[in-house]
């Protein structure tokens, strides 16, 4: 299966903006720290070198970039950068420790806007990790839930094999490979009468323990339940005679199951062809063939398998008569 990587809906929406959160860059404390440092102290450099007019409103937005996108570290380091700087720019003679009246209260105001503008973004800050947090592990699950509604979609319930809808998605893999397959159309001898004399819910029971015997013996990437009591086999890179000993194996389990009082054994009648599709139609023409020597099975007595080398000739011809892949029709 595609354990597709592809990202869900709301792995979308956030990715985009991810380069910019911290959530995503995933730095260390001391880097963030020293970004937050370097950042202001450019600005600091910056508005002194220039003597810009009203200088705190660079710092401040300087404060608001470093909080926004290093969080706590970035808005304290940025804080007290600005209010180092504040000191210095309204103290007396740059002295750091005396101030004019009117420049304390300066100093003041900006040390309450510092810490309301720096806690005020640092908590926004905070609640979009969380709520970023929260909305990439929704995603996961989403992604999960999705994965196991599609692999619930393409199994088949009783069985526990793949379904048409599998086989469907999976034909192109199979018709383009170009390596060597055995197709096996098979279904069950007078299921009709298990189902008759036992009852549906023992017939069900059939037919998954059916199921259980068939990924035993091929495999879950093999093995579908083409419809009824019908099933597909398409094995890639198998060898006749190891075709052959998986069949009789199935065969063994098959009549070692027990139905009603009396023992009754379950017995199937398979068609098979060996050959590489080498064109998309291929793998359809295969099944045709496979179909016609289930067929053929059947005519001969049934509890058998017939098997044959794919012919492509052979097998259009049984298109071109109308023969088609069925299921249930079969006695």
């Amino acid at each position: 299966m595609k354990n597709s990587a592809s990202a869900s809906p709301v792995e979308e929406r956030y990715e985009p903006n991810g380069a910019l959160r911290l959530r995503w860059l995933n730095l260390p404390i001391t880097l963030r720290v020293a970004l937050s440092a370097a950042v202001m102290g450019l600005l600091v450099v910056i508005v002194s070198t220039f003597s810009l007019p009203n200088p705190n409103m660079i710092l401040i937005a300087g404060l608001v970039v470093c909080s926004a996108i290093f969080g706590v570290p970035g808005g304290v380091v940025s804080a007290a950068a600005m209010m180092g700087y504040t000191v210095y720019f309204f103290s007396t003679d740059h002295s750091l420790v005396s101030f004019t009246p009117q420049n304390f209260m300066k100093v003041a105001v900006t040390a309450i806007g510092v810490t309301v503008v720096g806690i005020f973004v640092c908590t926004l800050k905070s609640a979009e990790d969380r709520a970023l947090a929260d909305a990439t592990a929704m995603a996961v699950l989403l992604r999960e839930d999705n994965l196991l509604l599609q692999e619930a979609s393409l199994t088949d319930v009783l069985t526990g094999l793949r379904n048409r809808f599998a086989l469907r998605r999976d034909y192109s893999g199979y018709a383009e490979s170009g390596r060597s397959l055995h197709v096996m159309m098979m279904d069950l001898d007078d299921f009709k009468g298990i189902n008759d004399a036992h009852g549906h819910e023992t017939g069900d029971l059939v037919l998954k323990d059916v199921g259980s015997i068939l990924l035993g013996t091929f495999g879950p990437e093999c093995s579908y339940r083409y419809g009824g009591d019908e099933f597909l086999v398409i094995a890639s890179d198998w060898t006749d005679d190891e075709f052959d000993a998986a069949c009789k194996r199935m065969r063994g389990q098959m009549e070692s199951l027990s139905i009603g009082a009396d023992g009754e054994s379950v017995l199937f009648s398979g068609g098979y062809v060996c050959g590489s599709p080498r064109l998309q139609s291929d793998l359809r023409l295969m099944m045709r063939q496979a179909d016609d020597n289930l067929y053929k099975a059947k005519r001969e007595g049934k509890d058998m398998v017939v098997g044959s080398e794919f012919d492509r000739a052979t097998a259009q011809a049984l298109v071109d008569k109308g023969r088609s892949v069925r299921f249930g029709d079969r006695a």
